[in-house]
């Protein structure tokens, strides 16, 4: 499955353009073996949502990257199962409707759900507002995209995570293109104008032991 345009996405850049800080992450690791789940459980974090495409997996696949298996299974072990969910703009999404065939055997194949939303990120709050039954300021999300997932998360007030893509093989032509533009700019805001992501209330401006430095 090749994700179409993502409309939601230009819809939300006048949010950007107000709020630079909305794509900056709040912590940006190489994978998901860098990120303590337990420390940020401890703190309270209720939930995470995961990206699929080179987040969890290789882009269109349907299994999990086998370095990030130990990991992930850990993340099940302290949120649980039904707080782990699976957020993507291909399986779930718009691309996928109306049967959400995509979603379902991803369901089987990872045993984690995925949320069927039948848009795409930034927009999709209102499906995972109705699996967590909570606040979103109180879940993680995690992502390769600064202008879908990092940008989802932080116009809802979530604790946001970078992870840097799998691979480049198998991508699509101009997902790669974008996230290398969306990378300059989000250096560029970091580096050059000092912009910070959002506060988060339950880190703050604190992020000691939520990176897992032995994995980097």
């Amino acid at each position: 499955m090749v994700q179409s345009f993502n409309i939601e996405a230009i819809k939300c850049l006048k949010h950007v353009f107000l709020n630079r800080s909305l794509i900056v992450p709040h912590l940006e690791v190489k994978d998901i073996r860098n990120i303590n789940f337990q420390s940020l459980y401890d703190r309270g974090f209720k939930g995470v949502l995961f990206d699929k495409d080179n987040t969890l997996t290789e882009p269109y696949k349907n299994e999990i990257y086998n370095q990030y298996k130990e990991s992930l299974s850990k993340c099940l072990e302290i949120f649980g199962n039904d707080n782990v969910v699976i957020i993507s703009n291909s399986a779930g999404s718009s691309d996928d409707a109306p049967n959400f065939e995509k979603a379902n055997q991803i369901e089987k194949s990872l045993g984690i759900k995925v949320l069927k939303h039948n848009t795409k990120k930034p927009d999709g709050i209102e499906s995972v507002k109705n699996h967590f039954k909570t606040d979103p300021k109180n879940l993680i999300m995690v992502g390769d995209r600064y202008l879908t997932d990092i940008l989802f998360g932080n116009l809802y007030g979530m604790f946001t995570i970078y992870t840097h893509p799998i691979t480049s093989i198998g991508d699509n032509f101009f997902v790669k293109l974008i996230r290398n533009k969306e990378r300059q700019i989000v250096l560029c805001l970091k580096n050059y104008f000092k912009i910070d992501a959002p506060k988060n209330l339950l880190v703050g401006s604190e992020f000691e032991n939520i990176n897992d430095q032995k994995n980097k």
